[in-house]
């Protein structure tokens, strides 16, 4: 359908770019993590607020009909592509899901989702309107950390 484009960011410029909004302004900093087959985990972090397309504009939903794929060609650098996930009908929002989880099970965003559930932290409702909705917007803690808190190691693009 599109790509999600924008500037490629390290892990600590994402983080300080994360930390230096506040709760009210948008955030189109997404990361995407791949998990090989060592073990390892290959983040790409892509800002589309200065340099970004269409892609960026498209909103969240638990029941999205789009599925984001990195896609690699003549780079180690990912392309970050929007497929259809199923037929879309004329008209129908497009949308995907800002956590990845739609078709995926990922237990440190769902431990994060069972926090802003909690209260613990703070939430951004959902209002996507699905059957399925969480009640709030995916919410990934790794970008307010210097560090990976989790023990895995990283490799930042």
């Amino acid at each position: 359908v599109c790509e999600y484009a924008g500037e490629i960011l390290d892990f600590r410029e994402a983080c300080r770019r994360v930390q230096l909004q506040s709760p009210s302004d948008s955030n189109y900093i997404i990361a995407i993590r791949e998990h090989l087959c060592d073990g390892q985990i290959m983040e790409t972090f892509v800002d589309p607020t200065y340099t970004g397309n269409v892609g960026r504009f498209l909103n969240h939903s638990c029941e999205p009909n789009l599925i984001m794929v990195p896609v690699r060609v003549d780079s180690m650098v990912p392309k970050l592509a929007l497929f259809a996930d199923r037929d879309i009908c004329a008209e129908e929002e497009l949308s995907y899901d800002y956590s990845g989880r739609h078709h995926n099970y990922l237990p440190d965003l769902q431990r994060d989702q069972e926090k802003l559930q909690g209260g613990e932290l703070k939430k951004k409702i959902c209002y996507c309107g699905a059957k399925s909705c969480t009640g709030f917007l995916p919410y990934d803690g790794s970008l307010f950390y210097e560090e990976d808190t989790t023990g895995r190691t990283k490799e930042t693009l």
